[in-house]
């Protein structure tokens, strides 16, 4: 979705939202929870808004009434854009193969925000490095069924793909520098129909992520060597692996993040702060800035002070982005935002 609202000569400025949600299930127990089933990789499965879009995308529409209802205030171009499939980070990248800037303009600025489980009214930006690279990974491991009793005339893809998850934290703890952030994470095994059958593959999906160019390397070259170590070990023939290159580490302009952060720091006082350092989340919103435009990607809190201090109380740990738990109060993160 592109919203375009002229108002005079002046500056053409990007606000985006994402409007996809994940593949899971809602787990709050909330009266607007979300009951949707869907179509993910052929099978159905539940859709929740469980990284926070439904705020960012109530947000953005408040944010156009808003500028709407003060247009006499200010001069240029909004572009307002909704963008899908950020979650596979696909959405950003399709849209501009679809001629986004040539067909609506480039925009001057661009602003994007994130929802996460700081308190409510709080704002957090930084110039630079914000968040981090994202690859994604799929391993067909295979081998030759059989009976669980005779593994012996079998190749267990089962045992290759376990071996696999373990082995490549290896290269996590033990090729990259130390103080260098990198993380593969398996997030999903497929393999087999009853307990006393040995399949004849198993399907492995994770993600990669990383700051750095050159770690990125090393961990992509990791996995690649990792699996096919598996897989000779177990006599098995050469596994197929698929690495997808995902979202791009955003990368804030600084003169950007210094202008607009002194206008936070106006607005929002001592609640507006300067982030110690990137996140070792992804975001494709990278690749609107990779087309050239200056940005700013920024955070905002999710929890009321009351909710978080029931949760202290209670001594649980509050629920961040992806968890069927996530939660944000709706008013105060929706106004904040």
């Amino acid at each position: 979705v592109v919203a375009i609202y002229r108002n005079g000569p002046g500056p053409l400025v990007l606000v985006r939202t994402e409007m996809d949600a994940l593949p899971m299930e809602e787990k709050t127990g909330l009266p607007y929870a979300s009951h949707v089933v869907t179509t993910w990789n052929g099978k159905a499965s539940p859709a929740a808004h469980s990284c926070g879009h439904d705020i960012h995308m109530a947000a953005w529409v408040g944010t156009a009434q808003a500028l709407l209802s003060m247009k006499s205030r200010w001069h240029g171009t909004l572009m307002f854009v909704g963008q899908p499939a950020e979650e596979i980070t696909g959405g950003a990248r399709a849209m501009l193969a679809d001629n986004l800037y040539q067909r609506f303009g480039k925009p001057d600025v661009g602003l994007a925000l994130h929802v996460g489980p700081a308190p409510t009214g709080t704002v957090s930006y930084r110039g630079g490095v914000n968040s981090s690279n994202s690859d994604s990974l799929e391993i067909v491991f295979k081998g030759k069924g059989g009976h669980g009793s005779t593994p012996s005339i079998t190749i267990d893809p089962v045992m290759e793909a376990a071996h696999f998850t373990v082995d490549v934290q290896t290269v996590v703890s033990r090729e990259k520098d130390p103080g260098a952030f990198g993380v593969v994470t398996i997030g999903a095994i497929q393999a087999g129909s009853a307990g006393n059958i040995i399949p004849d593959q198993a399907i492995v999906r994770g993600t990669i992520r990383s700051y750095d160019g050159a770690v990125r390397d090393k961990l992509l070259d990791g996995v690649r060597r990792t699996a096919a170590a598996a897989a000779a070990m177990a006599a098995a023939p050469a596994p197929d692996v698929k690495l997808e290159v995902g979202g791009r580490a955003v990368v804030n302009d600084q003169g950007l993040a210094d202008r607009i952060g002194a206008v936070f720091h106006t607005a929002f006082g001592d609640k507006a702060q300067v982030a110690p350092g990137p996140g070792p989340q992804s975001e494709d919103y990278s690749e609107f800035i990779l087309a050239g435009v200056p940005s700013l990607f920024f955070g905002i809190g999710g929890y009321s002070p009351e909710h978080i201090a029931a949760a202290k109380a209670r001594g649980e740990v509050l629920q961040a982005n992806h968890s069927p738990y996530f939660a944000p109060d709706p008013e105060p993160a929706i106004r904040n935002g």
